[in-house]
């Protein structure tokens, strides 16, 4: 605290106060207004701390940028390992994008980083990505889906897929249809009147 307020430090063993000049960047992934009404945040730190505050989305509310980060990560790891260049297809991309990235930049740099070292070839396709990663999307990288002799009405298969990511989402947000519905990139409004559809 007295660094933050004074810009001076002592040595251990030192008497006498030196004075530094530093710039002070801090991060968190909690919530430290709440923290601090529950007493779980000294308030005194959070306000000396809290000057130019930057909201940075976690990256599943970011989908555009991933093509990017893949694409750095990639040439990172590729010259780390002494591998030639190597590029995620359209198809892998797609899949990356709508995966949710609970662990946020860290887990793709991750799963990067196993791709570029696992994969042969100059491409990384669907088929090198983890299967929890396409199930989890519902893509599998396929062209074209098969449609049965009988037909079917689409209609209905809409419905169904449309319901089941509804009911995705409310289960990634514990029932709370304001964060299902960022999830789904959705305003609040159309998650009320797909909820109602689907009586859920």
């Amino acid at each position: 605290m007295r660094v933050l307020e004074d810009q001076t430090l002592s040595r251990l063993g030192g008497k006498k106060p030196i004075r530094v000049d530093f710039r002070l960047i801090t991060a968190t992934n909690e919530d430290l207004e709440k923290a601090v009404r529950e007493g779980l945040f000294r308030e005194d730190l959070y306000y000396r701390i809290h000057v130019v505050p930057l909201f940075v989305p976690p990256l599943r509310e970011r989908a555009n940028d991933i093509p990017l980060v893949v694409e750095y990560f990639v040439n990172v790891h590729c010259t780390a390992n002494r591998l030639p260049p190597k590029r995620a297809d359209d198809e892998a991309m797609q899949v990356l994008k709508a995966y949710p990235w609970p662990g946020n930049v860290r887990e793709l740099e991750n799963l990067i980083q196993r791709l570029v070292v696992m994969s042969d070839g100059d491409e990384i396709g669907v088929k090198n990505l983890p299967r929890d990663v396409r199930e989890s999307t519902g893509l599998t990288g396929r062209r074209r889906p098969r449609l049965h002799a009988a037909g079917f009405r689409l209609e209905d298969e809409v419905e169904a897929f449309e319901k089941q990511w509804i009911e995705t989402a409310l289960q990634e947000a514990g029932g709370v249809k304001a964060q299902a519905a960022k999830l789904l990139g959705l305003n609040k409004d159309r998650m009320k009147y797909l909820c109602r559809k689907h009586e859920l």
